[in-house]
């Protein structure tokens, strides 16, 4: 959605603004207004500032945040929200396969294991089935998962010096307002 911490009030785009900062405050007047309209997010006008809007969550937008945050090099906060929804069901492994790489991603004689699943999300939320064409809209046909349909996923796996294997983060059923 972002970087936003709540509660927020809509900043208007400065001269002076960095390009990050540009590009968080189209991407916030984007998807505030679609989570307020969708009922996560409450939506008031700022007194005396025409087009600006004040913003919080709701009961229902508390329940499904998802949030974390970090330093960037600058010291700046950084705030990743998500509105996460449903446990997955892994239905099918489809696929193991293994496979060593004298120059990996992370180490020299790395070994990668790929796992490929069929899963379904369990307890797909109204929230998401009533506005899944407004979603779908802003974020792309992947951002909803529904109900009872099968999705294929690739799993990436290191295996440590230790013989441990450690999930290589790819993507996750995170809606990323």
């Amino acid at each position: 959605m972002g970087s936003v911490k709540f509660p927020y009030t809509d900043e208007p785009v400065l001269a002076d603004d960095i390009q990050w900062a540009i590009w968080n405050k189209g991407k916030l007047s984007r998807s505030l207004p679609l989570f307020a309209e969708i009922g996560l997010l409450t939506r008031q006008p700022v007194d005396g500032k025409e087009g600006l809007y004040h913003y919080d969550l709701t009961e229902l937008g508390q329940e499904y945040l998802y949030s974390s945050y970090k330093k960037s090099g600058s010291g700046r906060t950084i705030y990743d929200n998500s509105f996460c929804y449903g446990p997955i069901k892994v239905i099918k492994v489809t696929d193991v396969s293994e496979k060593t790489y004298e120059h990996g991603r992370h180490s020299n004689n790395e070994t990668q294991i790929t796992v490929k699943i069929n899963y379904q999300v369990v307890n797909t939320p109204e929230w998401v089935i009533n506005n899944q064409d407004k979603l779908k809209a802003l974020y792309g046909a992947s951002s909803v998962r529904l109900p009872d349909v099968t999705y294929p996923q690739t799993l990436l796996y290191i295996q440590g010096k230790d013989g441990k294997l450690y999930e290589e983060s790819w993507s996750y059923l995170l809606m990323q307002p």
